[in-house]
C-alpha cells in the first residue's frame, strides 16, 4: 500500500510563512523609516524655535544698541553744527576752548550681535527655517546689519581717526590738552588706584585745570576756517550717512520683530 505525503501543502505553507515573515520586517522597517522621520523634524522644529528665539534676542539687542547709538549721534551732531556755526560767523576772534569742547574726535562704533544668524548659517541650521519669507527677512536684515557695522567701524572710523583727528591735533592748545588730561585722570584715579605720588606731582598743574579763553585772530583765524570748515561739514555728512545705515538696520529688526508676533 502506497503511502502519499502532502509536499505540496507543506510547500505553500512554506511560502507563505516566507512572505508573512517578508512582510513583517518590511513593515518594521518602513514604520522605523518613518518614526525616523518624525523623529528627526521633531528635533529640527525644536532646533528651529530654540535658534530663532535666540535670533530675535540678538535683533532686539541690536535695536537698543542702535538706539542709544543714534541719541549719541544726535548730540555729537548738534554740537559740530554749534560750533561750525559759531566758526563761520567768527571775524575778529574765536575761542579755540569752545571749539574742542564740542568737537572731538571720538564716534558712535556700531558692533552688530549677529551671533546667532552666524552660528545658523555656518552650520547649515538656516535649512530649519521652514517659512521661507522669514528665511529671507532674516538674510536681508543680517545683510543692513553688517552693512550698518561696516559703515560705522570702517568708512567713518577710517576718515575720523585718519584727517579728522590729525585735523583737529594740528591745532590744539598745549595747555589745553594738559587740562583735558587732567580731566581725564580726576575721573579715573579712584578706580585706578592711581598711587599718592602721582596725584601730589599733578596737583603742581592745578592752574590747566581752568578753563580761559584760547583765542585765535587774523590770519590765524582765516587758516583755522580754511582748514576745519571742510573737514567738519564732511564729518558731519558722513555721520549723517552713518545714522541713516543705522536706521535702516534698525527697522528691518522692528519688521522681523513683527513678523515674529504676527506668526507666533
Amino acid at each position: 500500500m502506497e503511502v502519499h505525503h502532502p509536499k505540496r501543502r507543506d510547500h505553500a505553507r512554506h511560502w507563505v510563512s516566507h512572505l508573512t515573515e517578508f512582510f513583517m520586517l518590511f513593515l518594521a522597517v518602513t514604520l522605523g523609516f518613518f518614526a525616523e522621520n518624525l523623529r528627526e523634524t521633531h528635533i529640527e522644529q525644536e532646533r528651529a524655535h530654540e535658534l530663532i528665539k535666540a535670533f530675535e534676542y540678538d535683533v532686539r539687542a541690536n535695536i537698543h544698541f542702535i538706539d542709544s547709538l543714534l541719541e549719541q549721534g544726535h548730540k555729537m551732531e548738534y554740537e559740530i553744527d554749534t560750533a561750525l556755526l559759531v566758526l563761520e560767523q567768527a571775524e575778529d576772534a574765536f575761542d579755540l576752548d569752545f571749539f574742542y569742547r564740542r568737537v572731538s574726535y571720538e564716534f558712535p562704533k556700531f558692533l552688530s550681535k549677529n551671533d546667532t544668524y552666524e552660528q545658523m548659517k555656518n552650520s547649515g541650521a538656516l535649512r530649519y527655517v521652514k517659512d521661507q519669507a522669514l528665511a529671507e527677512k532674516m538674510v536681508e536684515y543680517s545683510s543692513n546689519s553688517e552693512g550698518a557695522e561696516y559703515r560705522s567701524r570702517e568708512q567713518e572710523a577710517s576718515f575720523v581717526l585718519g584727517e579728522f583727528s590729525g585735523m583737529l591735533m594740528r591745532w590744539f592748545p598745549p595747555e589745553l590738552s594738559i587740562q583735558k588730561y587732567l580731566y581725564s585722570y580726576d575721573r579715573m584715579a579712584e578706580r585706578l588706584q592711581s598711587p599718592d605720588s602721582t596725584t601730589r606731582l599733578l596737583k603742581k598743574m592745578d592752574r590747566f585745570r581752568h578753563s580761559s579763553p584760547h583765542l585765535i585772530r587774523g590770519e590765524g583765524l582765516q587758516q583755522f576756517k580754511r582748514e576745519l570748515i571742510p573737514v567738519l561739514t564732511r564729518r558731519l555728512g558722513l555721520m549723517k550717512t552713518t545714522m541713516s545705515f543705522l536706521i535702516n538696520a534698525k527697522q528691518k529688526g522692528l519688521d522681523i520683530l513683527t513678523y515674529l508676533e504676527q506668526h507666533e
